[in-house]
């Protein structure tokens, strides 16, 4: 777009807080906009200076200031669209609006309103082909939507959506490091740590290698990776820029971190004021799904502790905020943690006659969040992007192994063997790209892996329930999709399906698909 000229005095301040803005002083820029807008009542100025009054105090963390300023912003030029504008007074109406539309959008999701969020979104999305840009609001409202979906757990989608929107945008758009950095995010949140520091690299050589939200992002793979006196030296360095620039949104991110990281190390008394300052930051700033994060770590600290009645009133803060923002992977996420909790509580003391009830409740939870998690490698059109996440989920799912075999209830092993078999991913069956179906010895281990449940898929069963080998490594080369496990039905006579308490209870909980309309026999 042609750069918009309002006259003086307002061409100087604007061109005064870019130059703030790029020197990352956001108070000054701030204050800079709000004197202006103190000094118009033209309407299309008055917006033009909320829009960006409103991008400062999102990354400032003022979410109410910053929800106040975007909701003014878009009734003014929702306002000014609807009379009567020449061509290029639309085009600049709506670039303006499409721009407080999709920074709505990243406040909400923020604030954890994902639906608000969504809604925003979808209102520039009807709005972006009438408008003759060079690609900006487009990148950016692809790379919003992606970091939407990636807050609600859809990371296979918000792959797909940042993916598409990289290769469709001009190299010289602003955006392009941005969604760089997303897909980074999204690789190392699912388990592709190489992919992820390529990514996060190339944003590197864009914005330069300074940037405290890279560094921090730099640390966030290196602590899902193992590298945890890396991530903490990154971490650190990040929190010292977020500081000086007054920046207490990003610092409490780092604080967390930090606070996490601090717990490995044995530093409780260090972890705890991390933690703790990081919660109030969140709470204090209106943000709710990191303030619950952080419970949520805090409560694994105060199971370490052995302050059961704490972690579980921390669990379930966090898990009320998840639910209550539909973020569903989470809720799984949440549930696996606490059956995990009840299972090690089991091997430090003896329950009595209470252990048979603190088994069944463990395993209430877990095998709902295994199903749902393993679930969710659907969403990923990659072979590869499927494959690590069942990396992540198969720890949910050994557990539901274990917690079976401690009740020893040989039925329903049976039906989660049952139940895997049925359900071997492409990706498993597949193996390597390029090797045969079936792996070298004949036969792939079902969970768990410390053999107390475990069963062998014969190479005959394989070819039975999954793609030839060939076939397969194109699925997967070429990303193809592979669809959920079918039903199992355990008996020509009952008519049972295999698990199906548990599938019931997981669709209900993660609202999600768990299995397909199919259905196999097990005998």
């Amino acid at each position: 777009m042609t750069a918009v000229l309002f006259g003086e005095p307002f061409d100087t301040g604007l061109a005064t807080a870019e130059r703030l803005l790029e020197a990352a002083d956001l108070v000054a820029a701030q204050q800079v906009y709000e004197q202006l807008l103190a000094a118009t009542e033209a309407s299309f100025l008055r917006a033009y200076l909320l829009t960006n009054i409103g991008m400062t105090q999102l990354e400032r963390a003022d979410l109410a200031g910053s929800a106040a300023s975007h909701d003014e912003a878009i009734a003014l030029l929702r306002a000014i669209a609807s009379a009567d504008l020449d061509p290029i007074e639309r085009q600049l109406c709506l670039d303006v609006l499409l721009k407080a539309l999709i920074g709505q959008g990243d406040l909400r999701r923020k604030s954890g309103d994902l639906a608000a969020a969504l809604a925003s979104l979808d209102e520039a999305g009807t709005l972006l082909p009438g408008f003759d840009g060079d690609g900006t609001r487009a990148a950016e409202l692809g790379n919003t939507r992606a970091m939407v979906l990636m807050s609600r757990g859809d990371w296979g989608a918000a792959e797909e959506i940042a993916a598409l929107t990289l290769s469709t945008t001009d190299s010289r758009v602003n955006t392009v490091p941005y969604l760089l950095t997303t897909l980074g995010l999204i690789c190392g949140s699912t388990g592709r740590f190489d992919d992820a520091e390529d990514y996060l690299a190339q944003a590197g050589d864009l914005l330069g290698d300074e940037q405290p939200q890279l560094i921090a992002h730099r640390g966030f793979v290196a602590m899902r990776r193992g590298d945890f006196a890396v991530a903490e030296e990154l971490y650190t360095e990040a929190a010292a820029i977020f500081e000086r620039r007054r920046r207490p949104g990003d610092l409490a991110v780092c604080e967390q971190a930090r606070g996490l990281l601090a717990a490995r190390r044995g530093d409780p008394a260090l972890a705890a004021d991390l933690m703790s300052s990081s919660l109030a930051e969140f709470e204090r700033h209106g943000l709710a799904v990191a303030a619950a994060d952080t419970a949520l770590l805090l409560s694994q600290q105060a199971y370490g502790r052995g302050d059961i009645a704490e972690m579980a009133r921390l669990s379930e803060q966090a898990r009320a905020v998840y639910e209550s923002r539909g973020l569903y992977e989470r809720c799984a996420q949440t549930d696996f943690l606490t059956a995990a909790s009840i299972e090690e509580g089991l091997t430090r003391s003896a329950y009595g006659e209470h252990e048979a009830a603190a088994v069944d409740s463990a395993l209430a939870l877990a095998i709902p969040a295994a199903l749902a998690l393993e679930a969710m490698r659907c969403d990923f059109a990659s072979g590869h992007a499927r494959r690590q996440w069942l990396a992540l989920a198969e720890e949910a799912v050994r557990l539901a192994f274990r917690l079976a075999v401690r009740r020893g209830d040989p039925g329903l092993l049976f039906e989660l063997v049952e139940f895997r078999c049925a359900g071997v991913p492409l990706d498993r069956a597949a193996g390597e790209i390029g090797a045969s179906a079936a792996p070298p010895d004949g036969a792939v281990k079902l969970l768990p892996d410390n053999g107390t449940a475990a069963t062998t898929l014969s190479a005959t069963t394989l070819s039975e329930t999954a793609l030839s080998g060939a076939v397969a490594d194109v699925a997967v080369s070429e990303g193809l999709r592979v669809a959920p496990p079918p039903q199992v039905l355990m008996s020509p006579d009952s008519g049972r399906v295999a698990l199906r308490e548990y599938l019931d209870a997981a669709r209900q909980r993660y609202r999600r698909r768990i299995v397909s309309e199919e259905t196999v026999a097990s005998w």
